[in-house]
């Protein structure tokens, strides 16, 4: 390949040959090894002229995985006296493509619903939460704290969008009041 052809910008493989070390500069999603700057990505190698450095714009998707400390947003599955089931579909405000299932324990939720999971999410409801454990590939999620609980809740009798006033959820269709653990943010979350 002529030093010309070399420069312009192209698509290149993970590993693939860019330059040497004489000619550029490893720059983000390249790395030198033994003298030959190296494609670490799948993308487009761009060669800076002006900084003598070759670097690549990535075309694969960045892979969102479950990380301890990411926000989740997700909806409650089966909840039981101790534990809930939560599928997630959005992690740290990315929507995933296949969701997640985590898992709230009661000790995760503020103390005043200590006795009972059930008074603070229902089945249904679409909660944010904290991931706070991901060993033996168990995403174990928190919604202790005011930014963390359910952003939508829906009437159990009724299956109406509850709306927040004065400390309690009360449906709109049919009257009925419930208590949920809400998050700061109920009604005004975006899901994506």
């Amino acid at each position: 390949m002529s030093r010309s052809g070399k420069l312009q910008d192209r698509f290149v493989y993970p590993g693939e040959k860019l330059a040497v070390i004489e000619e550029f500069l490893d720059g983000p999603g390249s790395f030198q090894q033994n003298g030959v700057i190296r494609s670490a990505e799948m993308g487009s190698a761009h060669y800076d002229l002006e900084r003598r450095a070759v670097a690549i714009s990535k075309r694969t998707h960045e892979l969102v995985l479950p990380r301890e400390g990411l926000d989740i947003v997700g909806e409650v599955g089966a909840v039981q006296r101790r534990t809930a089931n939560v599928d997630i579909f959005v992690i740290d405000g990315h929507e995933i493509a296949m969701p997640f299932t985590g898992v709230i324990h009661v000790s995760s939720v503020n103390s005043s619903f200590a006795r009972n999971l059930d008074m603070a999410i229902r089945s249904g409801d679409v909660v944010k939460a904290k991931i706070i454990n991901t060993k033996n590939r168990i995403v174990q999620l928190s919604i202790e704290g005011a930014d963390y609980g359910v952003v939508y809740a829906f009437c159990s009798r009724c299956g109406t969008v509850m709306e927040y006033r004065i400390g309690r959820l009360n449906c709109p269709k049919c009257r009925r009041v419930e208590r949920r653990k809400e998050a700061k943010t109920y009604g005004g979350e975006g899901l994506a």
